[in-house]
This record gives structure tokens, C-alpha cells and sequence, in this order.
């Protein structure tokens, strides 16, 4: 756990999208969110009523890019 999160809000897992845009994977209780994050925005992408990465899973980043992956090909035409 990061110093600074609470055991009902934490940072699952993030992927870096660019220079300074990030992909954030947020645990608010029992649901998960997809955040986009920028310099001064952040951008709820999606929200998961059940989780995508299981918290503390070892190689969650692994794990969450390739999701993220899965969800970006499906929208591009």
C-alpha cells in the first residue's frame, strides 16, 4: 500500500500512456475505476462493479495493461 491510501481507497494498479498521461486502476470499496489521469485532470474512463485485478495480485500491472489492451482494440474501428 502507498503512503497516503486508505484500506477502502486505494491504487490498484497504473500504466503510463505517455509522457505525462497515466492509466489509473482505483479500488473505492468493493467496485474499481478506470481513471485517465493528465497534468490537472483526472477522467473517470470506466467504472467495474466487479474487479478487473484482484488487489495485491502478484504482477497486477502485467495484468491490468493487458486488459486495458483488450478494452482499447474492441473500441478502435
Amino acid at each position: 500500500m502507498l503512503p497516503g491510501q486508505h484500506r477502502k481507497l486505494k491504487v490498484v494498479a497504473a500504466l503510463s500512456l505517455g509522457h505525462k498521461e497515466r492509466a489509473v486502476l482505483v479500488q473505492v470499496g468493493e467496485e474499481q475505476m478506470l481513471l485517465g489521469v493528465s497534468q490537472g485532470q483526472v477522467t473517470l474512463l470506466k467504472s467495474f462493479e466487479q474487479p478487473v485485478i484482484v488487489p495485491d495480485q502478484p504482477a497486477a500491472e502485467s495484468a491490468f495493461a493487458r486488459k486495458l489492451n483488450q478494452y482499447i482494440s474492441k473500441r478502435e474501428p
